[in-house]
């Protein structure tokens, strides 16, 4: 995958999703629902950089 590409777009658009939705759930939601989305987002983002390398 290269950068730039369709696939990098909607993988940094979900990234970014991921992130302010765990933002938001910080302050309004349990910690619990936070570390999830959290986690889903680093998860995301270290699939983008593998994918990115192969």
């Amino acid at each position: 995958m290269k950068r730039g590409s369709k696939t990098d777009d909607i993988l940094s658009l979900l990234f970014m999703l991921l992130a302010v939705a765990a933002g938001i759930c910080f302050f309004s939601a349990g910690r619990t629902v936070f570390y999830i989305l959290g986690s889903l987002a680093v998860i995301m983002r270290i699939v983008q950089y593998i994918l990115r390398f192969f």
